[in-house]
C-alpha cells in the first residue's frame, strides 16, 4: 500500500464519507460541510481550550522570560533549566499550543483532497468509500450520477457556474476568512499586554497581523468549500475565545466592546480573587510563628520581672 493509500484511508476518505452523509441528509454541500466541521470542533474541544490557555499563560510569562534570558543568556544550560523551573512553577506547558495545530492541519490538507477528488467519484464509488467505515449506510446518490457540490447559500459561485470544488471567482470567501483569523488573533492577545523585547515574542505578534493576508493571497485559489471549513472553524474559535479568554486585544480597535463583559472576565476575577486571598493566607501563614515567638518572649520577659519583683 503506497503512503497515498494510507493518507486516502486514515484521513481523507472518513472525512468525504461524513460529507457524503450529511449531504444524503441535507441536500446541500456547503452545509453538510459546516455540521461536519462543528461535530470535528465540538470534538476536540478540550483540546482547542488548552492551546488558548497556553497561549495565553505564554504571554504573560514573557517578562518573566526576558529576565532569564538576560540573566543567563551566556549559560544555554542554566538557561534551559531556569525556564523549566518557571513553566514547572507557574504549570504552563511551553509545547501545549502547539498540539491543536498537529490536528488542525492534517484536517485541512484532507478537506482540500475530498474537494479534489469528489468530483471524480460517481456515486457507486462514494457508496463503496462509504461502506469501507460505515457498511450499513446506503448513501442516496444514483450509482452513475456524481455529487451535487453546489451551495445553495452562496449565489455569487452558483451564478459563476462554479460549485465548491472550484476557487471562489470573486475571492469573497479568502477574503472572510482572513478577516476572521485576525479577529480571532487579536482576540488571543491579551488585554493588556506585558512589555517585553523578546524578538520571539515580538515576530510572533507581528505574525498575528500578517499571517491572514498571507491566507488570501496563497491561498485564494483553494476550493471553495475549504473556506467554508476554515470560515466555520474560525468563527467556532472565536466564540470559544470569547468565553474562555474574552475580548483580548479587540476593544483596541473596537472600543464599545470594552463595555461588554464577557463570561470569561467574571471567571477571570474569580481566579484573582482567589489568587489574592490564598497569598492573604500563606502571608498570614508566615507572619503567625513570628508573632508567637514574640508573645512566648514577651511571656518570659514578663515572668522573670515578675519573679525579680518577688525577690525584692
Amino acid at each position: 500500500m503506497s503512503p497515498v493509500d494510507i493518507w486516502n484511508d486514515v484521513l481523507v476518505y472518513p472525512l468525504l464519507s461524513l460529507l457524503v452523509i450529511f449531504y444524503d441528509f441535507i441536500h446541500d454541500f456547503g452545509l453538510a460541510v459546516v455540521v461536519v466541521t462543528v461535530l470535528i470542533r465540538l470534538l476536540l474541544y478540550p483540546l482547542y481550550v488548552a492551546q488558548i490557555r497556553s497561549s495565553r499563560s505564554m504571554q504573560e510569562l514573557a517578562p518573566a522570560l526576558n529576565d532569564i534570558k538576560k540573566k543567563y543568556g551566556g549559560d544555554r544550560a542554566k538557561l534551559n533549566e531556569e525556564q523549566m523551573k518557571l513553566y514547572k512553577e507557574r504549570g504552563v506547558n511551553p509545547a501545549g499550543g502547539c498540539l491543536p495545530m498537529v490536528v488542525f492541519l492534517p484536517v485541512l490538507i484532507a478537506m482540500y483532497s475530498a474537494f479534489q477528488q469528489a468530483p471524480k467519484f460517481n456515486g457507486a464509488t462514494l457508496q463503496e468509500i462509504v461502506h469501507r467505515y460505515l457498511p450499513f449506510v446506503e448513501v442516496g446518490i444514483p450509482p452513475d450520477s456524481k455529487i451535487d457540490m453546489t451551495a445553495h447559500w452562496l449565489p455569487w459561485i452558483q451564478a459563476a457556474g462554479r460549485d465548491l470544488s472550484q476557487p471562489d471567482p470573486y475571492y469573497i470567501l479568502p477574503v472572510l476568512s482572513g478577516v476572521l483569523q485576525l479577529v480571532a488573533s487579536v482576540m488571543a492577545m491579551p488585554r493588556n499586554p506585558p512589555k517585553t523585547d523578546d524578538p520571539t515574542q515580538r515576530t510572533m505578534q507581528s505574525m498575528s497581523y500578517t499571517f491572514p493576508l498571507i491566507t488570501i493571497v496563497l491561498f485564494n485559489s483553494f476550493p471553495a468549500g475549504v473556506f467554508i471549513y476554515y470560515i466555520t472553524t474560525t468563527l467556532f474559535q472565536i466564540v470559544q475565545q470569547y468565553f474562555v479568554m474574552g475580548w483580548g486585544q479587540l476593544p483596541r480597535f473596537l472600543p464599545f466592546l470594552a463595555n461588554i463583559p464577557t463570561p470569561a472576565d467574571r471567571e477571570m476575577a474569580r481566579r484573582s480573587s482567589a489568587a489574592i486571598t490564598e497569598a492573604e493566607a500563606d502571608m498570614e501563614a508566615k507572619e503567625a510563628p513570628g508573632a508567637q515567638r514574640r508573645d512566648q518572649g514577651s511571656g518570659a520577659g514578663g515572668g522573670r520581672r515578675r519573679r525579680r519583683g518577688r525577690k525584692r
